[in-house]
């Protein structure tokens, strides 16, 4: 469809449809999927985690301003497994329409050291829309540990190696590598169980299957509240609003241990420019409602929208930095 054609299809559509009989918001985004011809056909959002995850929760907080916004469904897809690949890889060979989109974990940026053959190129498989939310880690433990700080945790390592167990989303996850950066800092080995998420991680410290999980604080906060689960540090660089007496790692003796996770929406390589202006735009709109951010923040979550330029930066800075984590911790992801 010719650009005249697709405004004059916008125009109307608006006309056609009579004043308050639907939001402002969803009437606009109508009239942008008409524009960019796309009216009919559903956005995939693909997951590289099962629900429970922080990537999950995100993705369902956002679903309703996004559909509101581009007028168009917008369908939460979990591909979960091999430490995000199956996701990544669908979208990267996903046609360029702006249909099927990628909501990227930190492995995004870990991948490519962590893994020989990757199935795409995370620099140029993929077009950057935009960054989404960041977030410390907690160490969450069973509360059977005898450790109640990050101190004793690792005395506890020293005292019997390999004997605390630790749980990661995924091989390669930043959950791993946090937890190996944190040992190589201390002296100490931790035993990696990789699950495949976040969900299944938690559920393995709750029955004591492994002893912690660097986590989000929003996959652990009821268990937290219900005493199921004590956090022993914060990996931030400040202490978390929901959590006030929990020092971080480094005001525990670990000075300048800083470990961020986030999320970020991409799709595949050679999306249109008014595509990632007009899904920016939606993405950036959806998570600023007042309704999000208030349950986001509650759950642990900054809000850190970005351009899309800046989010190919974040990529490619996250990367070289767990990438030399990974060399001085010699890590063997294979």
């Amino acid at each position: 469809m010719s650009s005249p054609d697709r405004m004059r299809l916008r125009r109307l559509l608006l006309k056609s449809l009579p004043m308050g009989a639907m939001p402002v918001a969803a009437l606009s985004g109508l009239a942008q999927a008409a524009e960019h011809g796309a009216s009919s056909r559903p956005i995939s959002l693909v997951l590289p985690f099962p629900p429970g995850g922080s990537v999950d929760i995100v993705a369902r907080q956002l679903q309703p301003g996004l559909k509101a916004a581009l007028g168009q469904t917008v369908v939460v897809d979990n591909k979960p497994g091999a430490g995000g690949l199956i996701a990544s890889s669908n979208v990267a060979r996903a046609k360029p329409d702006g249909t099927t989109l990628l909501m990227a974990f930190d492995t995004h940026a870990i991948n490519p050291f962590a893994y020989k053959n990757l199935p795409y190129d995370t620099f140029r498989d993929f077009t950057p829309i935009s960054q989404l939310v960041r977030f410390p880690l907690v160490i969450a433990a069973n509360p059977a540990v005898s450790a109640s700080n990050v101190r004793e945790l690792v005395e506890l390592a020293k005292s019997n190696p390999n004997g605390v167990r630790y749980a990661s989303s995924g091989i390669g996850s930043l959950n791993q590598l946090a937890a190996e950066a944190l040992g190589t800092e201390a002296g100490v080995k931790f035993l990696h169980v990789p699950y495949k998420g976040g969900g299944p991680a938690v559920q393995a410290v709750l029955s004591g299957e492994v002893d912690v999980f660097f986590s989000s604080y929003a996959a652990v906060q009821a268990h937290v509240a219900a005493k199921t689960i004590k956090v022993l540090g914060v990996t931030g660089t400040n202490r978390i609003k929901q959590l006030p007496q929990v020092p971080t790692v480094a005001e525990q003796g670990f000075k300048g241990f800083e470990a961020y996770s986030w999320i970020g929406v991409f799709g595949p390589a050679n999306l249109p420019a008014d595509q990632v202006t007009r899904l920016h735009d939606a993405f950036a709109a959806s998570i600023r409602q007042p309704k999000v951010v208030e349950a986001l923040t509650a759950q642990g979550f900054e809000i850190a929208v970005g351009t899309p330029a800046e989010l190919g930066q974040l990529v490619r800075r996250e990367h070289d930095k767990w990438q030399a984590v990974a060399r001085k911790a010699n890590i063997q992801f294979e």
